[in-house]
């Protein structure tokens, strides 16, 4: 046999892991395949494709500057481009690129929509209305300019004319990927209304069935049907989704609990860190730890040391919501369901008292995932720092990850931060529980930290959209008993809610 009869199909392989769902073989394949022949077109395209749906958006800019300079100037390859230079917040780039472009092929849909992505990621939605609103003219058939259009009207508060274009994109939408798009987007939407059953039954999307982000739940456990009674089930419930969602949705364990009855048995799988703290809150449940691989393309969630015998059916937390939370008078009397370790809720009282009499408000700003769409969710900590020179309140950093450049800026400014010691944030949740429980509030975005805030019953000022779904269309804050809610009117529009967030640490104070 020759050296090149056996050398490995590499085109072949990259075919066969996309098929599988396995995009990062895919990729690793698709580079041994460029290796061999750098000049292929059709190869610098499978890979450009690869890095922009993995996310990997500098590698997708460079592949795609070198698909451009060797001659290859289609509006799908431009606005790809442009798009991977919107994803790291090059905004001016990615306008000039493409209004040069639009100076030359003015009746290209896909330059306009690219656009018009471009401004909604800036926050400026009427422009981008606009925009879509004419590619949209030029191919009433660019469903992905339906799409956004419909994103960009939700983001200005049009939500009923927003969601009527992500509906029609849902239904001709034939891409899983964009499938689980608008009906993650409907669902959000419809739940921001109010509009519970529609927006459960879209929530479904969150499954990303058919994606290489749908989760395959590793248990030998037929799955509950939704006809059954739970009275007397023997039943274990998969934590699902986020960290923060995890949480969220642990509101249902109580009630799912109470259906059960005494008669039944209940366990659950949540995330390790999760473990003792909900050991703690549910002692007459098993808790368990999950665990999350990706083998062979897939993503596999499973439960190492789980005996499913004494089970016989198992569902995910969310399948709950739809049953027990159907409508607001579900949501009358949240409670906290999260009991935090007394022994160190103790030792955080008297660390904090050594800090001084003053009232002590925990700050968090950032999300760890980012991104140009994301960031526009988030305020920079330079917004954050005018909340520190509110007097009579000593701020407790209690941000997870790396907040050293916000500390350092904090301090350059005369400005007062104090962080915990000998606690992880990010990773010791049960201790963070318990600092959070013996603060006077703790304020930001919703995530992991607020939200087991509030669970356990924390004063928790949360930091947020005007229209998000977390609300339900619901006043005061659905799902926990001591939150604020300061809303934005839209993405980076901070002014209002940082305002009475002053107001509210200057009354505190």
């Amino acid at each position: 046999m020759t050296a090149a009869a056996s050398r490995p199909d590499y085109r072949h392989l990259a075919h066969q892991y996309e098929a599988a769902h396995d995009l990062p073989a895919a990729l690793d394949a698709w580079q041994q395949a460029l290796a061999e022949s750098p000049e292929s077109i059709e190869i610098g395209r499978h890979l450009a494709d690869l890095a922009f749906r993995l996310h990997l958006w500098d590698m997708a800019e460079k592949l795609l500057a070198h698909l451009i300079l060797h001659g290859v100037r289609d509006p799908v390859t431009v606005t790809a481009y442009a798009a991977t230079l919107r994803e790291q917040s090059r905004y001016d780039e990615a306008t000039d690129l493409l209004k040069t472009l639009l100076g030359q092929s003015p009746e290209e849909s896909a330059l306009w929509e690219g656009l018009g992505s471009v401004m909604a990621a800036k926050g400026d939605t009427a422009t981008a209305q606009i925009f879509f609103a004419e590619a949209l003219r030029l191919d009433p058939q660019n469903f992905h300019a339906l799409f956004n259009r419909g994103c960009a009207l939700i983001d200005a508060g049009e939500l009923r004319e927003g969601l009527a274009d992500v509906r029609t994109c849902a239904e001709l939408f034939r891409d899983p990927g964009n499938k689980v798009s608008a009906g993650l987007v409907s669902a959000h939407t419809a739940l921001a209304t109010g509009d519970l059953k529609n927006g459960w039954a879209w929530f479904t999307a969150r499954h990303k069935r058919g994606t290489q982000a749908e989760v395959h739940y590793d248990l030998k456990l037929r799955p509950l049907t939704a006809r059954e009674s739970l009275n007397g089930k023997h039943l274990f419930v998969s934590a699902e989704q986020g960290l923060g969602d995890e949480i969220l949705f642990g509101s249902l364990l109580p009630d799912i609990a109470a259906a059960i009855g005494p008669h039944g048995r209940l366990g659950i799988g949540v995330e390790p860190r999760l473990v003792s703290l909900f050991r703690r809150s549910f002692p007459d449940v098993q808790v368990v730890a999950h665990r999350t691989r990706t083998l062979d393309g897939r993503i596999i969630r499973d439960f190492p040391g789980f005996d499913p015998k004494p089970f016989d059916t198992y569902a995910l937390a969310g399948d709950f919501l739809p049953v027990l939370r159907r409508s607001p008078e579900d949501f009358a009397h949240p409670r906290a369901f999260l009991t935090p370790d007394p022994e160190r809720q103790a030792f955080w009282r008297q660390y904090l008292d050594r800090l001084g009499d003053a009232p002590k408000a925990g700050l968090l700003w950032k999300s760890l995932k980012t991104g140009a769409q994301r960031d526009r969710y988030f305020a920079g900590f330079d917004l954050w720092k005018d909340l520190l020179t509110v007097p009579g309140v000593t701020f407790v950093n209690v941000q997870y990850g790396d907040s050293s450049a916000e500390m350092a800026a904090a301090r350059a400014a005369g400005l007062m931060v104090h962080t915990p010691e000998g606690i992880d944030l990010k990773d010791d949740l049960d201790d963070l529980a318990a600092l959070c429980s013996t603060l006077d509030v703790v304020i930001g975005p919703s995530n992991a930290t607020t939200n087991i805030a509030a669970a356990c019953g924390a004063q928790t000022w949360l930091l947020g959209g005007k229209h998000s779904w977390l609300r339900l269309g619901m006043e005061p804050f659905p799902w926990y008993p001591k939150v604020l809610y300061f809303e934005t009117p839209g993405p980076g529009d901070w002014a209002q809610a940082f305002a009475a967030i002053r107001q509210g640490l200057s009354q505190l104070a």
